[in-house]
């Protein structure tokens, strides 16, 4: 399926972005979360992205970000941007226009109900993501996927990446759901908390992009 997309998160240095590019991917994130093993500082994606930006969608991943950090993010290059914390529609409309960010806004999903809330946000956001919900024991995503029933009878208007608990062994099973053509994977591509692992990254592209 050439339409697939495919967002590798959770991106630190310059090898494993390029590697990713490489092997077919079409958005990198980048996490700006202190409490999170993949977070990167301004400095260090700043130098990333003079090398890649024109090769590929950078995504900067944020939760409840503060006015510097979005100040820096927009002034090291940053269009696409994901919030994945607790912002209200307001928040995210009043960042969208000062910005002229466009938005990625991330839903932890465990009942239909939470479907719901998605359309306050329809007239701000570029996408959703829709993700396992947050654990307090856990920093940064869970590596968990939700329940994917939630979602096969829904009528999301939006394009949606599913996240979650995604890897090589389940990422055709998330594909034949043919809910969305969009698909983002951080802790199945690697091989240690926080460590992306190039096999892994090509391998589930290959797979995802039915490559093997």
């Amino acid at each position: 399926m050439s339409d697939l997309q495919i967002k590798i998160c959770g991106v630190k240095n310059n090898e494993i972005a390029k590697h990713a590019i490489n092997a077919g991917a079409n958005f990198i994130g980048f996490i700006f979360y202190e409490n999170s093993h993949r977070n990167i500082t301004i400095e260090n994606c700043e130098q990333i992205l003079s090398e890649i930006k024109n090769l590929i969608i950078p995504v900067a991943v944020t939760v409840n970000p503060d006015k510097n950090l979005l100040d820096n993010l927009l002034r090291i290059g940053f269009k696409y941007i994901q919030l994945h914390g607790q912002e209200t529609p307001e928040t995210v409309e009043k960042i969208k226009f000062k910005y002229n960010f466009k938005i990625i806004k991330a839903f932890g999903i465990s009942s239909s109900k939470d479907l719901n809330e998605l359309v306050k946000y329809e007239p701000f956001v570029e996408y959703f993501l829709l993700d396992s919900p947050p654990r307090a024991d856990v920093k940064g995503g869970t590596g968990h996927k939700f329940d994917w029933s939630i979602i096969e009878n829904s009528s999301i208007t939006k394009n949606f990446f599913l996240s979650g608990g995604l890897n090589k062994d389940n990422i055709m099973s998330a594909i034949n759901l043919k809910k969305t053509s969009y698909f983002d994977v951080s802790s199945g591509v690697e091989n240690s908390e926080g460590i992306k692992d190039k096999k892994l990254i090509t391998e589930f592209i290959d797979k995802a992009k039915n490559i093997i």
